[in-house]
């Protein structure tokens, strides 16, 4: 039989006075199983226990101090009849414990600090003898004037032998006295790590009704703060076999206040922080503004019409729509100490298509590409990727929330292997026109990609043309250019590709070049720059 509640916030009491009576306890077994958020986790504990008939209540601590309690809810297993009634919790300081070491080690402390202080005060006495007699030899002719030569020597022997034998025994007691104080230290370390346990924990009390005694199972289920996991990717290729390896890992910590000690660990991709509420849009109003100074500058009326939606909240939905958990392999360890541990999620390998893009405007280089889809059913988090190619790391970059099916590209480095330069054929500027005089400038570029693989491999060529904004500025291509494979790349305006594929050992060459004309009485077009 099961039996579930979830505790109502008005049936938690935080209470603060002193301990309650003592009543059924619970046999701890543990937290057995743990899912952990981005921004938290939710724990799972097992206790069983033993009912008595009746009505009565068990105890369960220590809980986390940051515990949820609104998240909390209890269900009881394995006893007919059992009846969970209510649950309530309280903050327990941690002066209010007592560990069972604490009396012991205090009572030794008390005893090694009386043991030293008895050494000391011997030692002090052997201080007082010892100094007696250097006053006896300082002051010998004072106090036996009348002592004969021949006795000198015998009363010589038995001050030395007096002053050797205090400082004997001083000896031993600075002996005795430096174990002591080693011990104290030893006891006063341990006493500290028992005090330093006692921190401010969450007790649970849970009011049940049995119609006889038996054994039963409590679970729990709780959130907490202070735990987090994030991912982390790993993209290796193999340029020969055209294949590459995902492999996809979780770096998880945890700082609740309780060690989670051989659980089965659950990371989700949820976001419970985000709640359940959508966003409300408030009414937007525009409205003519009205006149302002002439010294004010110009395009505040636009500023007003900005809507005025955060970026983040569209960002922050896009990241919930894809939800899904993950179970770590095995049962796992994760002490409250916030330290990393990272575990290994997912490893795929799929093939790809290998290609080469460059973009010879910003960079000498041509950069490697390895495309393909996301396989699974699972979606990608955001989050970094090491890329290594061929065994070597190459680079790092980072991906956005990529959906199953959805394409996958990643740059592996620079290929070497492939040559390109773009080199100005043509740079003028001049008018033309008889009725309507107009200013015209001619810019034109040529390319080269030369493949030094020992295969044929695409190479996509990128580059841009100017974007007018004022419908009395034309921009085209000029006559003689290569066609490009695409206008407007990734919606970015003005933005070409051209698709090429060199055989091995060959070059191959792109004309580019645009015209850019103006009407003469225009003084000046801003934005063209050099060459």
């Amino acid at each position: 039989m099961t039996l579930s509640f979830r505790t109502a916030p008005v049936a938690f009491l935080l209470l603060c006075g002193g301990l309650l009576p003592p009543v059924a306890t619970a046999l701890a077994e543990g937290v057995s199983e743990v899912t952990v958020y981005p921004d938290r986790a939710t724990v799972t504990r097992v206790h069983t226990i033993e009912v008595s008939a009746g009505e009565d209540v068990v105890r369960i601590h220590p809980l986390p101090p940051r515990l949820d309690a609104a998240s909390l809810r209890v269900r009881a297993e394995g006893l007919e009849g059992l009846r969970l009634r209510h649950a309530e919790t309280r903050m327990i300081q941690g002066r209010e414990l007592s560990h069972p070491e604490e009396q012991r080690l205090t009572e030794a402390l008390q005893s090694a600090q009386d043991q030293r202080r008895g050494l000391a005060d011997r030692r002090q006495a052997h201080e007082i003898k010892l100094g007696f007699i250097r006053n006896l030899t300082q002051n010998a002719g004072a106090v036996e004037p009348a002592l004969p030569p021949d006795e000198w020597q015998q009363a010589w022997g038995l001050v030395g032998d007096g002053a050797r034998e205090e400082l004997e025994r001083i000896t031993l007691i600075d002996a005795d006295m430096r174990g002591v104080d080693q011990e104290i230290e030893r006891i006063r370390r341990e006493l500290e790590a028992v005090r330093t346990e006692r921190r401010d924990t969450l007790e649970a009390a849970i009011h049940y009704s049995a119609p006889a005694a038996g054994t039963a199972r409590l679970i729990l289920e709780y959130e907490v703060p202070g735990a987090a996991w994030t991912p982390l990717y790993e993209a290796r290729l193999d340029t020969a076999a055209k294949r590459m390896e995902w492999v996809q890992q979780a770096e998880v910590r945890q700082n609740t206040g309780e060690s989670w000690e051989n659980v089965t660990l659950h990371l989700s991709t949820a976001r419970p922080a985000l709640g359940g509420r959508l966003p409300e849009l408030q009414p937007w109003f525009i409205e003519v503004a009205p006149p302002r100074p002439t010294q004010e500058r110009e395009g505040s009326a636009q500023d007003m019409l900005a809507a005025p939606a955060p970026a983040s909240e569209a960002a922050t939905v896009e990241t919930t729509e894809f939800t899904s958990q993950y179970r770590v392999p095995g049962r796992v360890s994760l002490p409250t100490d916030n330290r990393v541990q990272r575990f290994l999620l997912t490893h795929d390998e799929q093939e790809v298509e290998l290609s080469v893009r460059a973009v010879p405007l910003l960079s000498p280089y041509a950069y490697l590409f390895a495309e393909t889809a996301l396989d699974g059913a699972t979606p990608l988090l955001p989050g970094s990727v090491n890329l290594f190619q061929d065994g070597q790391l190459v680079g790092r970059t980072r991906v956005g929330t990529i959906a199953p099916g959805a394409p996958l590209n990643l740059a592996f480095g620079v290929d070497n292997r492939i040559e390109v330069n773009r080199m100005l054929d043509r740079d003028s500027k001049g008018r033309q026109g008889l009725l309507r005089r107009q200013q015209r400038l001619e810019r034109s570029y040529r390319i080269t990609v030369e493949n030094r693989h020992d295969r044929a491999l695409p190479v996509t060529v990128l580059d841009r043309m100017p974007v007018s904004r004022d419908e009395r500025v034309q921009v085209e291509l000029m006559p003689g250019t290569t066609e490009p494979d695409q206008r407007d790349v990734d919606d970015r305006l003005g933005v070409l590709a051209w698709e090429l594929e060199p055989a091995a050992g060959a070059t191959v060459a792109v004309r580019f070049g645009y015209t850019v004309s103006w009407p003469e009485e225009v003084e000046d077009v801003r934005g063209i720059g050099p060459p």
